[in-house]
């Protein structure tokens, strides 16, 4: 089921049809709660997901999902205030009920995760057990948060682990991509905030909306043996995404983006499976991917 902006508008104006307000936040405050909030907290991660949440156009601007939608409550590198102010904040918020974890990076496990703190006294590893325990909704945006990307490729000395794996698979829903298309994550969260409940996965907990088939099966150079990069170790065929329709960086509300990964003559690197990057090595050597067309 796909995710328009009139859907995330819709979504996020359900409490504005009620009371005849004009936006989600005066609405939210009419019916006396706060607009949904939302905890993110980063792990062994280089920002890059979070640079592409801003880049966010198609569905929603990042200005609109941060001011009028959602209440960031918490994020280390987006939110104006610092120090115990910023830490009280989302620990206000834990102890509150309803609201949603992100979880961009991967999480490290050696020394009792003393490799990564979320803030002084407190570890990723600790940190994404004791808000995911709490929140209504976990999603993991990333693939270091999703399966360990990356961050926990070989040697990974910080034996990092993806979220799932520190706190259950059960709850998570998995957004990877490296970094992730902003659309795949305020689509998710305008799911969750139209039906109130979690979007069908696959069988990696990825939203079958985006990840249902591979991306082979939308590339436009699929019939066309002098552009298809098969041969130069191209990993369509046995990745999941619709990164040939959706493509990079929209131009405008409604609009795809402009580019993607084979369109710009670099193979698929199969950056949204769980075997991604180790499994997918090396990036351009002669193809030998022999999955299904789908």
């Amino acid at each position: 089921m796909e995710i328009t902006r009139r859907d995330f508008m819709v979504a996020a104006s359900a409490v504005a049809a009620a009371f005849g307000w004009r936006t989600p936040a005066t609405a939210f405050a009419a019916a006396g709660t706060e607009l949904p909030p939302v905890v993110w907290l980063q792990g062994q991660t280089c920002s890059g997901c979070s640079i592409s949440l801003l880049n966010s156009i198609a569905l929603l601007n990042v200005a609109e999902l941060l001011t009028t939608t959602l209440s960031l409550k918490y994020h280390s590198t987006l939110m104006s205030g610092y120090g115990p102010d910023a830490i009280a904040a989302a620990q206000a918020t834990k102890n509150k009920s309803g609201f949603v974890l992100v979880v961009e990076g991967a999480i490290p496990t050696a020394n009792q995760g003393k490799q990564c703190y979320l803030w002084p006294g407190l570890t990723a590893l600790q940190g994404v057990k004791d808000y995911a325990a709490k929140a209504k909704f976990v999603l993991a945006v990333g693939t270091c948060a999703a399966y360990g990307g990356i961050s926990a490729g070989s040697p990974n000395p910080t034996v990092a682990k993806s979220l799932g794996a520190v706190v259950g698979t059960a709850r998570v829903i998995n957004v990877p991509g490296c970094p992730t298309h902003p659309d795949w994550v305020v689509g998710t969260i305008a799911y969750l905030l139209k039906y109130g409940t979690a979007p069908a996965v696959d069988s990696y907990r990825r939203p079958l909306m985006y990840f249902k088939k591979k991306v082979h099966s939308s590339c436009p150079y699929r019939e066309q043996d002098d552009l298809c990069l098969e041969d130069y170790g191209c990993r369509g065929k046995s990745t999941s995404g619709d990164c040939p329709i959706r493509r990079w960086n929209s131009p405008g509300t409604a609009q795809a983006g402009v580019n993607w990964c084979c369109l710009s003559g670099s193979p698929c690197h199969g950056c949204t499976e769980p075997v991604f990057p180790d499994g997918m090595s090396p990036f351009y050597a002669e193809g030998d991917d022999e999955g299904d067309d789908d």
